[in-house]
């Protein structure tokens, strides 16, 4: 695994998870506590599908590698939706 791998695995998992949480977030009503542990949850399980398919070495430093990076991604995501739905409730 080396940088250029990595990096375009961040940047697809972070665009299918915002893809992911509009459409979860639009379909069914979802508490505001819940909402951060979805994105997390669902940026893990995206890094970790990622890994299986970009990684040809599993050892545990990719795993924990890409677990950060779906953590991070998640923990983002949820920044982002907040500071865009605010945004459209302000205009």
């Amino acid at each position: 695994m080396n940088a250029q791998e990595l990096q375009i695995g961040s940047v697809a998992v972070s665009v299918v998870l915002s893809i992911i949480l509009r459409m979860v977030y639009g379909t069914w009503e979802v508490g505001p506590r819940w909402k951060p542990w979805i994105a997390v949850g669902l940026g893990m399980i995206l890094a970790f599908v990622a890994m299986w398919v970009s990684s040809s070495i599993l050892d545990s430093k990719a795993i924990v590698s890409f677990l950060v990076q779906g953590f991070m991604t998640g923990s983002t995501a949820t920044g982002l939706y907040e500071l865009t739905k605010s945004r459209a409730e302000i205009q």
